[in-house]
């Protein structure tokens, strides 16, 4: 009861923080929305923003990491603040650092519902699809890239998850295999599962040759 209330807790801060940054947004002040995301980082993880942007996603990660498990929804809180920072990136024209810390954003987020994040908490699934729909016209870090493709699969969206290792196995040559392994897992499954995750057998089929093709020539 009491870690409930604790979430709860930092959730009504963090929704305070965002509409107030929402007001500062719409009046340019984004310095002080900046300083307003900052403080609620230092306040409630004891972080700074300078220091986020400089660690990898990896090392963020185990910052929340207790014994052998993950503080999994403070991670998600993480995410969100990173969310807002990007945007307001985006807004001042510093593209380039936006889309660095979504991406950092989309990786926590991901992680953080693979380790039981409770998804009540910032309604995890439309968070990742709206970060995944500003990037989508860039190349995610592969890891980014291969959590996508796990929660795309736990979702029963087969087709996008297949999409996502399909492009993993062009771009990153060392991921042929588990691109391959990926696919050959899918012809495991019942016609109807494959209908029911949005992909036909001949479309598994066909990617898996596609991929096998490509891993002999290379």
């Amino acid at each position: 009861m009491f870690r409930k209330d604790y979430l709860l807790s930092m959730m009504e801060e963090l929704t305070s923080a965002v509409a107030t940054v929402l007001g500062l947004r719409r009046e340019n002040k984004h310095i002080e929305a900046l300083k307003q995301l900052d403080d609620l980082l230092n306040k409630q993880f004891r972080l700074r923003s300078d220091l986020l942007r400089r660690l990898p996603p990896e090392q963020m990660i185990e910052l929340f990491r207790l014994g052998p498990g993950i503080e999994a929804d403070k991670l998600q809180q993480v995410a969100r603040i990173l969310e807002e920072e990007a945007v307001i990136y985006l807004e001042t024209d510093r593209t380039d650092e936006g889309i660095r810390i979504l991406m950092k954003s989309l990786h926590l987020y991901l992680y953080s519902d693979s380790h039981g994040a409770a998804r009540e908490l910032q309604v995890l699934p439309e968070r990742i699809a709206c970060i995944v729909n500003l990037v989508r016209e860039y190349e995610l870090p592969p890891e980014t890239s291969k959590l996508l493709a796990a929660y795309y699969e736990r979702e029963d969206r087969l087709d996008e998850a297949a999409d996502v290792w399909f492009g993993l196995a062009w771009e990153q040559p060392e991921l042929l295999s588990e691109a391959k392994s990926f696919y050959s897992q899918l012809l495991d499954k019942t016609n109807a599962e494959l209908e029911r995750g949005g992909i036909s057998r001949q479309e598994v089929t066909e990617g898996l040759a596609e991929i096998t093709q490509l891993h002999e020539r290379k």
